[in-house]
């Protein structure tokens, strides 16, 4: 890889523009645009936050007001009179968490997908100017969706293979009930069904299962899920084949790239593979040399000493023995594709302008990278129209004349539950842990990377192929500080 000069930020992926008081745009996972909803400006005297944009299913509704307006004997008691209301409807109790901050907490989680309008009645709380009585938003759940993957198929004992068990995960978009998720998933073979246990994570997003007792015999056979998304408002559904090999059958059953910081080969076979063999010289991968091998079970984990990139041809003895000391049939050669993709980051969709809401949940992707630089300029309320004299939403031109820096923090991504950093994953930050929006500013929010924050460092030969070096205007260089001070 050539040299280039790496002081400097690179990679500043896209900006995102936070208003606290103003409009609201998002794109869905669906592609489709909800309607914008613009806000009276005169609100912004009376109301400092309130929960909009995309949120969970499990979310209550807050409102934040600039003033008090109840006394402190109102505080966590509920509200008497009817303030909001919902379309569609929405059966719930409002509670004043302070003096100026308002809850609504819904009977019931809200409907996956749902947008929602939201009406409070200003007016029977506070003596408001004709026109503003009464305060107009609204809020769109999050669209339930699910991926079901089958991770490995393997015995209880390694000795003993009449019995093996299929182990998988169900991810979903948004939270799913542990009862409805465990109805969304079937499990037969040669038309017995099979029962399935099942671990929920916390946030209701995760799940893992286990096809239990499942009949390994001296034919193949196969494991079918049917798989049913509308117990989880989801209209779809779809159904996979599990291979379940004969008994005695020793073979190879998938293989595929881990393309994290340790990037290494997973080869799961049809058998546990014996603990205490030599595998030297019963794996030879093209052009990598020597490699670190690691036995888990039915797993052979391949590790190349030199991180590899494109097609390279990986071939696997006959001479590897299962737990049984039997061999492979024959010997194997396998294509196998190591991705290259340059270190990057992104927003999702074109940006968004958010209102301050219940977790100003800002979601993003990133690649090949352990850690992330996030920045956010504060443009402030009274020089909105200056900014706008010469910038779009998205523009960066003479922000020091309007703004200044209020955060600027590195984040890691390696304990974000992450398995493979070397592919395109999705995280999120929020932003309302990070900063205190206040209303009518405009929060100008950048991603960068530097060099030591790639997941694998690049070797010093070959073409070119890391992202562009930008000068970033906005690092602390001589007399930056007094600069933005001043």
């Amino acid at each position: 890889m050539q040299k280039h000069s790496w002081t400097k930020v690179v990679a500043v992926a896209a900006a995102l523009l936070v208003v606290i008081v103003g409009i609201f745009y998002a794109i869905n996972s669906t592609g489709k645009k909800p309607p914008v909803l613009t806000m009276n400006p005169a609100f912004a005297e009376y109301v400092g936050s309130y929960t909009s944009g995309v949120i969970n299913s499990g979310s209550t509704i807050k409102i934040g007001f600039a003033q008090d307006l109840v006394d402190s004997t109102s505080v966590g008691a509920p509200t008497s009179v009817k303030l909001f209301s919902f379309s569609p409807s929405v059966r719930g109790t409002a509670v004043w968490l302070d003096r100026r901050t308002i809850e609504f907490r819904p009977d019931e989680r809200l409907t996956s997908g749902q947008r929602y309008e939201a009406s409070f009645e200003l007016s029977k709380i506070r003596d408001m100017p004709k026109g503003l009585e009464t305060f107009e938003y609204s809020f769109q759940v999050i669209p339930q969706n699910f991926d079901v993957i089958v991770t490995n198929v393997k015995p209880y004992v390694s000795t003993e293979l009449t019995k093996v068990k299929v182990e998988g995960t169900v991810a979903t978009a948004d939270y799913a009930d542990h009862e409805q998720i465990e109805k969304t998933i079937t499990a037969e073979q040669d038309g017995k069904e099979l029962k399935i246990q099942w671990v929920h994570g916390g946030d209701g997003r995760e799940h893992t299962f286990t096809v239990e007792e499942v009949a390994r015999k001296n034919e193949a056979s196969l494991v079918r899920l049917a798989i049913d998304g509308k117990r989880i408002q989801v209209d779809r559904s779809s159904e996979l084949s599990v291979a379940i090999p004969r008994l005695g059958d020793f073979k190879i059953m998938s293989v595929r790239v881990d393309q994290g910081s340790s990037q290494h080969i997973v080869i799961q076979f049809s058998d546990p593979l014996g603990a205490r063999q030599s595998l030297d010289g019963l794996v030879d991968l093209q052009e990598a040399g020597t490699v670190d091998l690691e036995v888990r079970d039915n797993e052979l984990n391949i590790y190349p000493s030199v991180r590899q990139t494109g097609d390279k041809s990986l071939t696997i003895s006959r001479g590897i023995r299962n737990v049984l000391d039997r061999t492979l049939a024959n010997d194997t050669t396998l294509q196998v594709q190591f991705e290259k993709l340059d270190p990057a980051v992104r927003f999702l969709g074109k940006g968004s302008i958010l209102p301050a809401t219940d977790g100003l949940v800002m979601p993003f992707e990133a690649v090949n990278l352990k850690a992330v630089d996030i920045r956010v300029i504060k443009i402030f309320e009274k020089n909105v129209l200056q900014f706008f004299q010469v910038n779009n939403y998205d523009g960066a031109a003479e922000l020091r004349r309007v703004g200044r820096p209020v955060l600027q923090k590195t984040i890691s991504l390696e304990n974000m539950g992450v398995a493979d950093l070397g592919r395109w994953n999705r995280f999120t930050l929020d932003l309302s842990k990070l900063i205190t929006p206040e209303p009518g500013a405009i929060y100008q929010v950048h991603l960068a990377f530097k060099r030591n924050y790639l997941a694998y460092v690049c070797a010093d030969s070959g073409p070119s192929t890391e992202a562009e070096v930008i000068q970033d205007d906005w690092d602390d260089q001589e007399g930056e500080g007094s600069s933005w001070d001043s």
